[in-house]
């Protein structure tokens, strides 16, 4: 389905050389009257469901989030882009990036601009932020990191790098029959990219795609504790889209989730062609069933692979979230189901797995999940006592022409163990609304982004004046 997601996009933007920390004001923005200024508190406010207590969050026109965190004491913080409104000429300036901080109860506590980049961030219990990217660096093979203090004000930074032999690089690619080979990619063809990072206290562990998946823990000076490959990369080359299909790609995605006792959990695509290439580098094959599936790898906090399982799935292709409580996990994802319509199009699903990630016990609870049509989640969280709850965005329709749709619909779907329907809240707006981050918060509650548009005759030119950005907090005291 094709889908217009202004929110995610990566848009080209100077760097900012510093951090300026916001003094009670939103910049000139909101001195010439930003919407946001008449939200102070997280509050009921129509057109949403009262159940969700909300406030506007962005000053501009257009507006997205790139990603959210929540500390220790419930406040939030948001990685936006904003455009400033300057008329037909608009879109002829980048957007600004920002690091936005929100109060508990839904007070704007200050702001920072930010350099265009940051690939991921994240908050530890003690208020201090690790940044992950930074300047475009010079070799591609690196990343600049910062740890710094919610004022901006910088207490460690580091060149992220690591050298791999050419014997211990796992990249593999595969032909569009399916054909596999280990290569050695050129040397400027050879990356380091993001995939997810977590805090575990004052410390972070980071998914990486550096010559196959990698798992790191960095302490809290930034220094590398240790590095553990998860499985290799598998690359396919020239394929259609009925060759992709019968490899059982597109399969995308990467969840990481640390549980109680220290253990770090990685759920991963798994194709037939990954299984081979997994097989091939690490001399082993994971428990569980053969065919496609999510592979969930645990390791010990020490780095040392635990376990290694494979959860069946012929219909997830988008891994949004993996939850991990006590020896039990859960996986949120897209499902997908090739339709017979025009240009092959793919209805969409919400996908559900739960069991035990060492493998004892009853087979996991695998289920897909319908609300309307077209569901695109964006998080699945806990939110309760054997509970979880499903965030994102359902009833979109592009119509056949691609120039008009049927407006969609935010929604916070809450199941229980089994995947079972428990509640139901949705945010319709004046046209399209639509979840685009969730997380927990430490009072039960859960904390979510949304963007929903103006109406249709507002315009900029032959742009749409759309997607603005709210906060919401729904459950919890």
């Amino acid at each position: 389905m094709a889908r217009s997601c202004p929110a995610e996009s990566r848009l080209r933007l100077v760097a900012l050389a510093a951090f300026l920390p916001l003094l009670g004001a939103c910049s000139d923005l909101e001195n010439a009257g930003c919407p946001r200024d008449g939200h102070t508190a997280f509050e009921s406010r129509a057109p949403f469901d009262a159940r969700a207590r909300v406030r506007r969050v962005d000053c501009g026109f257009r507006s997205g989030v790139e990603g959210m965190a929540v500390g220790a004491d419930g406040s939030i913080w948001l990685r936006r882009l904003e455009y400033t409104d300057r008329g037909d000429e608009s879109f002829y300036y980048p957007a600004e990036k920002r690091l936005t901080h929100v109060g508990p109860g839904g007070e704007l506590l200050g702001e920072l601009p930010m350099p265009e980049f940051i690939k991921d961030f994240v908050v530890h219990p003690s208020g201090e932020l690790t940044i992950l990217g930074w300047d475009q660096p010079e070799d591609p093979r690196t990343l600049q990191m910062r740890r710094i203090r919610p004022d901006g004000s910088v207490i460690a930074e580091r060149l992220l790098s690591f050298s791999i032999p050419p014997a211990e690089r796992l990249y593999y690619l595969s032909s569009a029959d399916g054909q596999l080979a280990r290569v050695t990619l050129p040397e400027e063809e050879r990356v380091l990219g993001v995939a997810a990072a977590r805090a575990h206290g004052e410390d972070l562990f980071v998914l990486v795609g550096a010559d196959g998946l990698r798992l790191l823990h960095l302490d809290s000076t930034l220094a590398t504790r240790w590095v553990s490959v998860v499985a290799p990369s598998v690359g396919i080359l020239g394929a259609s889209w009925d060759q992709l299909r019968a490899l059982g790609a597109p399969f995308i995605g990467w969840a990481l989730a640390v549980d109680e006792a220290g253990r770090i959990h990685v759920a991963s695509p798994f194709l037939d062609i990954t299984r081979r290439a997994y097989a091939d580098a690490l001399e082993t094959q994971p428990e569980g069933p053969g065919g496609r599936g999510i592979l969930l790898t645990t390791f010990e906090p020490t780095g040392a692979r635990l376990s290694a399982r494979t959860v069946p799935t012929e219909t997830a292709d988008d891994i949004t979230s993996l939850i991990v409580r006590g020896d039990t996990f859960t996986i949120g994802a897209r499902a997908a189901t090739p339709a017979t319509q025009a240009k092959k199009r793919i209805d969409t699903d919400l996908f559900f797995a739960s069991g035990r990630w060492d493998g004892m016990g009853d087979a996991p609870v695998i289920r897909t999940i319908a609300l309307d049509r077209d569901e695109a989640p964006t998080a699945l969280v806990p939110c309760g006592e054997g509970r979880y709850c499903f965030a994102g965005h359902t009833g979109y329709v592009e119509m056949e022409t691609g120039l008009t749709h049927d407006a969609g619909k935010g929604f916070i779907l809450t199941v229980d163990a089994k995947g079972e329907q428990q509640d139901l809240l949705l945010l319709e707006g004046q046209r399209d609304t639509e979840v685009l981050r969730a997380l927990p918060r430490p009072d039960g509650s859960i904390v979510f982004a949304f963007a929903t548009n103006q109406p249709a005759n507002t315009r900029v030119g032959d742009r749409f004046k759309n997607n603005e950005v709210w906060l919401g907090v729904f459950g919890g005291p």
